[in-house]
């Protein structure tokens, strides 16, 4: 492979979001919300630890919300609506999403019989932000619900709120709430942490994202292999503060850069995507991505040039996740 078309093959680093550079790069050979009941997670995370500066720790109250939540989590994986609701006080409220209230445990527990009875196959986590303590007897929990959704376990994220109670010792929900994203947050992204893998016409490309330390971003690095040759670079997702809007800014080992403005139709993620190449070459491209299910998805690149030059929309690739090796 020619270093020219190598070069043209990275042109694609324009392409769009985490992706991009990858999913471009495969064509580069051309020359030219939840709406669910809140349930809790199978594995919560662990509740942060309060600064030394905090005027108390409360290391066993904490460890009673973390045995609250994992006796949640385990209920919901069984199904058992009767013993869900036995973890809210007797008049306990769940807010949802839309505003609607449901408001003692016996309205909980028929909520939650006809949640299960709905939906078999959906999966529940919750990530914990914060735990904090306004009086003895009361815990507030900030945090997300993620909502796997149905056989393709599609990844829904809301935001959510506990206040617990104690109660004769026991730490009990009295009030849980849940907002919606507005589906185009840094969270409606969260599916791609992992690793992910294409090919096509003897060209590979792997992409790694993880999350920055506090959550801001997500943070990539690909590397794109052909004929013994591979380049690198990195990609970071996030809010643009100019617009408040998705963007990705990407940056080439070898001195490309660009940029990506991210919007959604339905379930398409779509990137509008302009690069500057390590030659001077300004690319463009509208690429769509379509989640299939929790471990593929697929790219295409439509509406590519390079310095104006239009050149032909590509095929569809199919995008899957590396498992990790046990």
């Amino acid at each position: 492979m020619s270093s020219q078309r190598l070069s043209l093959s990275r042109v694609a680093l324009l392409g769009g979001f985490g992706l991009a550079l990858g999913w471009l790069a495969l064509g580069g050979n051309h020359t030219g919300k939840a709406g669910q009941h809140p349930v809790v997670p199978g594995n919560p995370t662990t509740i942060p630890v309060v600064s030394a500066a905090a005027p108390e720790d409360r290391k066993a109250d904490k460890a009673g919300i973390q045995k609250a939540l994992d006796a949640f989590a385990g209920a919901f994986q069984k199904g058992d609506a009767k013993s869900i609701a036995a973890l809210w006080t007797t008049e306990g409220d769940y807010v949802s999403e839309d505003g609607t209230t449901i408001s003692g445990r016996m309205a909980l527990e028929k909520a939650y019989t006809e949640f299960f009875a709905k939906n078999p196959e959906n999966a529940m986590e919750i990530e914990v932000d914060s735990i904090k303590f306004p009086s003895r007897d009361n815990a507030v929990v900030e945090g997300h619900f993620k909502l796997h959704k149905g056989k393709k376990k599609e990844l829904i994220v809301s935001k959510c709120s506990f206040l617990y109670a104690r109660e004769d010792g026991k730490w009990l929900i009295a009030i849980a709430r849940e907002w919606p994203g507005d589906g185009l947050s840094l969270r409606d992204l969260e599916w791609l942490i992992g690793t992910w893998e294409a090919k096509r016409d003897g060209m590979t490309v792997s992409t790694k994202y993880e999350w920055t330390a506090n959550k801001s971003f997500i943070r990539s690095h690909f590397t794109i292999s052909q004929d013994s040759k591979s380049f690198t670079g990195m990609q970071m997702i996030g809010k643009d503060p100019a617009t408040g809007l998705l963007h990705t800014w990407t940056f080439e080992d070898e001195g490309g850069i660009g940029g990506t403005d991210i919007a959604r139709d339905g379930k398409k993620w779509i990137h509008t995507a302009r690069a500057v190449t390590t030659d001077g070459r300004v690319v463009t491209s509208v690429n769509i991505m379509t989640p299939l299910d929790a471990d593929s998805f697929t790219w295409q690149v439509t509406e590519r040039t390079i310095d104006d030059e239009e050149l032909p929309d590509l095929p569809p690739i199919k995008v899957t996740r590396v498992k990790a090796k046990k």
